[in-house]
């Protein structure tokens, strides 16, 4: 999930001006400060109950950055019924290099509502797992499964994207290897299995190394189906691609590269994937939303909107209500707060329109959205320079 801001032409949203909704509102939640951690750097995930969770990169009790904090995970969770509170709790305050620091990732949601993750300072990457805590009990727990260490394995100091939870498998893309792609490396697709006595390190498996050219490079972003083995993957190199990752015969996993984007109005640096239930993959690409279909034996890629506001484009998207697509522009502190839309597929034509631009507050620079489980909308906020952040609600 980038947060730069790309500089493309025009300002209009498939070709058109984007109208504003009235009759929506935006209010906020929940104002971030030193004890819950603050400036969140990417979205939030939400479970079936619609407790929200999420990760701060600073902030906390620990004792990273002159104490400014080593970064937090947190819960925010709906109110009771008849209430109006909703209720805030620090999971976990990271505390030194030990257990990582700097959150940036968000975290994924496992079995039994444990949570998986990474922080992006301290080593090369460490992958933790954070384990409710048990019945009566109030405390979660916090368990390092496995450390990189930039060697074949590469690292996770320069990703973003969240682990994918498949099985007892975590799945994930690295930084570091071939130097083809630049300094960052190309990157590799890996998977992470738990030990087989159920205590101990996982086991890390680099899936697949990219290498440039033709194989593409700078792995950005991965989704999968729950069932079956292949993985899709987004990679920068080049302008980017969307590749299919999957085991051949004898193990061995293999590339096969689907679209590829050609810069400009084709698009560029593809990320943000979405899996849609019957397959199909949604993703942005600078300023473009595009759909990747198969049908007939062959991927087809669409590109079926351009959101492009005051020369920023989406920094995510998710699924919305109905087969819609949300995201958000995350804007510069300067020149434009940010908004929240949604894309819209209706008569055979994919439409895009704004639902809330927070020059109207409540504060500025959205970093994702979600749906709720009562179908409203929620994010986080940077604020940029001028405050913490906040979560938002968007009825």
């Amino acid at each position: 999930m980038k947060l730069t801001a790309l500089a493309l032409s025009g300002a209009l949203v498939g070709g058109l001006a984007v109208p504003a909704v009235a009759h929506d509102q935006a209010i906020d939640l929940l104002t971030f400060d030193q004890t819950s951690g603050y400036a969140p750097y990417s979205g939030f995930i939400t479970d079936a109950h619609g407790t929200i969770f999420g990760t701060n990169p600073a902030g906390g009790n620990g004792s990273c950055d002159g104490g400014a904090g080593c970064g937090t995970i947190y819960s925010l969770s709906p109110p009771a019924k008849g209430g109006q509170s909703w209720t805030l709790n620090v999971l976990y305050d990271f505390q030194n290099e030990g257990d990582g620091w700097v959150p940036e990732a968000p975290v994924t949601l496992g079995p039994n509502g444990s949570l998986f993750g990474y922080p992006a300072g301290g080593s090369y990457g460490t992958v933790f797992q954070l384990l409710p805590p048990g019945k009566g009990g109030k405390t979660w727990t916090y368990q390092i499964l496995y450390t990189f260490t930039n060697g074949a394995d590469g690292n996770l100091l320069d990703v973003i994207a969240p682990l994918f939870h498949r099985g007892s498998a975590l799945y994930g893309v690295a930084s570091g290897g071939s130097n083809t792609c630049g300094q960052q490396g190309c990157g590799s697709v890996f998977r992470l299995t738990p030990p087989q006595s159920g205590s101990g390190s996982w086991t890390e498996t680099t899936l697949f190394d990219f290498t440039g050219g033709a194989t593409g490079g700078e792995a950005d972003w991965i989704v999968g189906p729950d069932s079956g083995k292949a993985l899709y993957v987004a990679t920068d190199y080049d302008n980017g691609s969307v590749v299919e990752i999957a085991p051949a015969k004898g193990g061995t996993w293999s590339e096969t590269v689907l679209t590829t984007f050609a810069g400009g109005k084709d698009g560029s640096e593809p990320s943000n994937l979405v899996l849609a239930p019957d397959g199909t993959i949604y993703g942005t690409a600078g300023s473009v939303v595009f759909q990747l279909a198969f049908a007939n034996g062959t991927w087809t890629r669409t590109n079926i909107a351009n959101v492009d506001y005051h020369r920023y484009g989406p920094v995510s998207l998710a699924p919305g209500a109905a087969g819609t697509l949300i995201g958000v522009v995350g804007g510069d502190v300067d020149f434009f707060p940010g908004n929240v839309f949604q894309v819209k597929q209706s008569g055979g034509k994919w439409s895009v329109r704004q639902l809330w631009n927070f020059s109207k507050g409540p504060d500025r620079n959205p970093v994702g959205v979600v749906t709720g489980w009562d179908g409203h909308l929620y994010g986080a906020l940077n604020g940029g320079d001028s405050d913490s952040g906040s979560v938002f609600e968007l009825k």
